[in-house]
């Protein structure tokens, strides 16, 4: 009698996500609790949002970036392509323009939801993300709002424990001005920005060599500093000191009102200033901000304002939000411990 061997299948999960066993979801659901609890101090009201989105529609708030990394499907029903949301601003971004026209700004609404990208194998990265979010949307852009979201993610860090924390702030809106008043091509621009963004001042030095008489004495060296603009709020100070510009100078004037409401807050001490930071550089319209943990590498909350997203849904508002990667956020609470 001959034994016949019974094949099971392989069980595995695809690349990029995984089980959340109980230990670990305690602690998440402990995240979650506490920083939920102090977005409802400020008034912020959770919204719920569809995994699914037609990608139409939803690449309209999107980013470069996040367009890549969409994963979608032709949805058998209806023809039409189906995208499971990579981010949710964007879908609060539609709900709000289409839905809730009706409601007084500013509107503070939140999230705990998760959203799933697309990513290469060899990034070695979750492709599922817990997110847990805020947005402010009003009808004009204050630099009160931008100061209530970074205190309410300062607060929000606090909330769970964590003591060794930085916040360091930008604003894409100064540097965008800076580098688009250049009388140079698209991709020199874009080659300068890159520089800046790794703070490679030599090789900076180098690009600006290779343009000869294009680039002024002075923008030259307000340009060659930008790699050198971090640390505290005289920061600001010395960056308007470089600048005649009167855009440039409001930006800067902007974000010394948020610093100086921050500072008021308690959080002085929790913040840093960052003006050569790019992130978002083709999204964000203003201030720019990323929380970074003591022993963990990546950022554990990143945001800014967007004042142009919602008028892409036919709706012109202000807008600035940030959201926590909840598994960046437990990673810190352990090593607080």
């Amino acid at each position: 009698m001959e034994l016949q061997m019974i094949m099971t299948p392989a069980v595995s999960l695809p690349q990029g996500v995984r089980d959340i066993l109980p230990t670990e979801a305690a602690r998440i659901n402990a995240a979650q609790t506490a920083i939920l609890s102090v977005f409802d101090m400020h008034g912020f009201q959770r919204l719920i949002t569809p995994l699914l989105e037609y990608v139409d529609v939803l690449s309209l708030g999107m980013g470069p970036n996040l367009k890549e990394r969409v994963l979608k499907f032709i949805d058998p029903s209806t023809g039409r392509v189906v995208a499971i949301r990579p981010d949710i601003t964007a879908q609060i971004a539609r709900v709000v323009a289409m839905r809730m026209r009706d409601y007084p700004l500013p509107l503070r609404l939140c999230y705990n939801e998760n959203v799933l990208r697309y990513l290469e194998p060899r990034e070695g990265k979750s492709r599922e993300v817990l997110q847990i979010g805020a947005e402010y949307i009003s009808a004009v852009a204050d630099p009160a709002a931008d100061a209530e979201m970074i205190v309410m993610a300062a607060e929000a860090l606090k909330a769970i424990g964590l003591k060794n924390f930085k916040i360091d702030i930008g604003d894409v809106g100064f540097l965008r001005i800076i580098i688009e008043r250049l009388g140079i091509t698209v991709q020199e621009r874009l080659t300068i920005r890159d520089a800046i963004a790794i703070k490679d001042t030599s090789g900076l030095d180098e690009i600006l060599s290779g343009l000869g008489g294009r680039i002024s004495a002075d923008d030259r060296k307000l340009l060659l500093n930008l790699t050198t603009f971090y640390g505290e709020e005289e920061v600001i100070s010395k960056a308007a000191s470089f600048t005649k510009d009167p855009a440039a100078l409001r930006s800067l004037e902007n974000l010394s009102k948020v610093v100086a409401i921050i500072t008021e807050k308690g959080f002085k001490d929790s913040v840093t200033i960052d003006l050569g930071e790019v992130r978002g550089f083709d999204y964000y319209t203003g201030i720019i901000f990323e929380g970074f943990a003591s022993g963990i590498g990546k950022p554990i909350l990143s945001g800014g304002r967007y004042d142009s997203l919602l008028e892409k849904y036919g709706y012109p508002c202000a807008a600035t939000g940030f959201a926590f990667d909840v598994e960046h956020v437990v990673a810190a609470m352990d090593k607080a411990l």
